[in-house]
């Protein structure tokens, strides 16, 4: 362990273009560690917050180090807010929670995507080679290596309680007449553990992303949707909304249709009387309608995503549920 007065001295060794090396890497860990500490101040924030004695304002002033003096002066004064800096950094990178940064340093540096990923790579072997010169050369009391894995098991716990979102799969507009069948759609799967007793109804219960408290996320989302606006779907929403179409197409063409109370409102029609009325008003019937929209919604998915394992689930537990009618 080095003495006092030796401490310091490992600094006058640090070749001058040091900074030079580390420019981007400080900024980029600096804006990911900015990043993190600026999102709400819940428990788990705060437990890293403490462990490391960071906050925002703490981590804009070390994000104005731009030179080597500047940065010499860091390391005499403030070594550990700038261990703790960079830690903080290199563990968001790792994680969704750098996107916004990565997105910004892409448009201010008008690179590539595969450029920012390679950059960020580039600084993170340089971080980690950063961490460990650190690690050799600050005093031991406390432990930094103690230190290091109580921030990284706190920096966990905080990923745990804030998981990623799923990444996007599509996104779709819908028009006025398939929005109001999409909301149906849901409504109707939301509404059938109230429906009575059925073989159907039960398959259904037992899908986790067709009961009622899954439905309502997107239920909400799109009773706030307008007719042509851009509606960004993750594959399980895809999914969801894919299921919830196939049982709304089973619901419409089967006995259960009149267990929702619905059988009245799209009554059955006979085949003849289906080819005269389409003769008459060149409009399908209210079940054709929704047999249609139904059948178009899913085509569309099937088609743009032949190869999905979460979609082909989906379709066996759809063909399971068409046994029960």
């Amino acid at each position: 362990m080095p003495t006092p007065s030796a401490s310091h001295d490992w600094l006058h060794a640090i070749p001058a273009d040091f900074y030079d090396q580390l420019a981007h890497c400080l900024s980029l860990h600096g804006m990911a560690c900015a990043e993190l500490l600026s999102r709400p101040q819940d428990a788990p924030l705060l437990q890293l917050t403490a462990l490391t004695g960071l906050n925002t304002l703490r981590v804009a002033e070390l994000n104005t180090i731009a030179s080597h003096e500047q940065l010499l002066q860091a390391l005499e004064q403030h070594p550990r807010a700038l261990y703790d800096l960079i830690l903080l950094g290199r563990l968001t990178l790792d994680t969704s929670l750098a996107t916004p940064v990565l997105q910004y340093v892409q448009r201010q540096m008008a690179i590539e995507p595969e450029q920012v990923q390679a950059l960020k790579t580039y600084c993170l072997e340089l971080s980690g080679a950063f961490l460990a010169l650190l690690e050799e050369h600050l005093p031991a009391t406390p432990s930094l290596g103690l230190h290091r894995l109580s921030v990284e098991e706190a920096f966990a716990q905080y990923l745990a309680a804030h998981p990623a979102p799923a990444p996007l799969a599509a996104t779709v507009r819908f028009s006025e007449p398939q929005l109001q069948m999409m909301r149906l759609a849901l409504l109707l799967v939301h509404s059938l553990p109230e429906a009575g007793e059925h073989a159907f109804l039960t398959a259904v219960a037992d899908l986790e992303d067709l009961r009622p408290a899954a439905l309502e996320p997107m239920i909400a989302r799109l009773s706030t949707l307008e007719p042509g606006e851009e509606l960004a779907l993750s594959m399980p929403e895809l999914v969801q909304l894919y299921q919830a179409m196939q049982v709304c197409g089973m619901v419409f063409v089967s006995e259960v249709l009149e267990k929702v109370g619905l059988g009245s409102v799209f009554p059955t029609v006979a085949p003849d009387e289906v080819a005269a009325s389409a003769l008459a008003t060149n409009e399908p019937s209210g079940r054709q309608a929704v047999g249609e929209m139904v059948s178009g919604f899913t085509r569309w998915v099937q088609h743009t995503f032949p190869q999905e394992p979460a979609l082909h689930k989906a379709r066996e537990q759809v063909l399971a549920l068409a046994d029960s009618l």
